[in-house]
């Protein structure tokens, strides 16, 4: 497996210096790690990539059996979907809660399939907060920093074999490396930063109110002192929380007063009141 792994790393720099001098030459700055992602991994290689792994997520953790709240949870992330989808169409985007009240957790796959635990839906306080999560993770995918990364670390050659089906133990090796806690928790601060903004555009264009991911983080800061397995990725990434805070409200500020105020305290508790059982 090792011997593998460093086999491939040549010809994954080999694409990637030349993925960069493509990008360089044509100007594009703003898009350049974008463009990378889809020079390193083809599209639909990432989307078959996503699929495997979501089937070892969904084998080794426990799935949500409260059909309401999964429901619940997908209203209301279809109109943050529809907001990803004008800035990467054709991705499978699709959110599914995993039952485990210890995790305070989310985190997207590539080629869109993503996870949120109970644990943070217990600590959200209303739907603006769990939708500002789910904007954070969907614009992970958007612009395709687990595609890029995992490419950099494993190469090309073996994420083909690997969504083709055709190295189980590599898949293994793989989500090991990226499963829950796993990648999520070493994303670059430029990573952390860009879902952050596209996060808050997407859930201020969808109508919730984006102070919600202010008070999410703010909540997620107040139980920072906890373990690091409890707090996954959303935590163990840089920036720190508190910069991130003050960073989402001067842009908040600059938005100006009105703002979109979905909140809809009341029907949050409501329907995951069945968590708190």
């Amino acid at each position: 497996m090792k011997h593998s792994r460093l086999r491939l790393r040549a010809p994954a720099s080999a694409i990637l210096a030349a993925a960069i001098l493509a990008a360089a030459g044509s100007g594009g700055c703003a898009s350049l790690r974008q463009f990378l992602g889809a020079t390193l991994v083809p599209v639909q290689t990432e989307i078959d990539l996503g699929r495997r792994l979501a089937a070892k997520v969904e084998a080794e953790h426990r799935v949500l059996q409260d059909r309401q709240v999964q429901r619940y949870v997908r209203f209301l992330a279809k109109p943050l979907i529809e907001q990803a989808w004008r800035d990467r169409p054709g991705i499978d985007y699709r959110v599914t809660v995993l039952d485990d009240p210890g995790q305070v957790n989310a985190f997207a796959l590539p080629g869109g399939p993503t996870y949120v635990f109970t644990g943070l839906m217990l600590l959200a306080g209303d739907e603006s907060e769990l939708a500002s999560v789910l904007a954070h993770e969907l614009g992970h995918v958007v612009a395709r920093h687990s595609a890029e990364q995992l490419a950099s670390r494993w190469g090309i050659q073996m994420l083909t074999s690997i969504a083709l089906g055709e190295d189980p133990e590599a898949l293994a090796a793989v989500f090991a490396d990226f499963g829950a806690g796993g990648a999520m928790a070493r994303f670059s601060r430029e990573d952390e930063l860009e879902a952050d903004d596209l996060g808050l555009r997407y859930i201020t264009a969808a109508g919730y109110d984006p102070r919600g991911m202010v008070r999410m983080f703010q909540g997620l800061q107040s139980v920072e002192g906890g373990s690091s397995g409890s707090l996954g990725g959303l935590l163990a990434t840089h920036p720190a929380t508190a910069e991130r805070i003050e960073r989402l409200q001067r842009r908040i500020d600059r938005m100006g007063g009105d703002l979109p105020q979905r909140r809809q305290g009341p029907r949050y508790r409501e329907i995951t009141a069945s968590l708190r059982q």
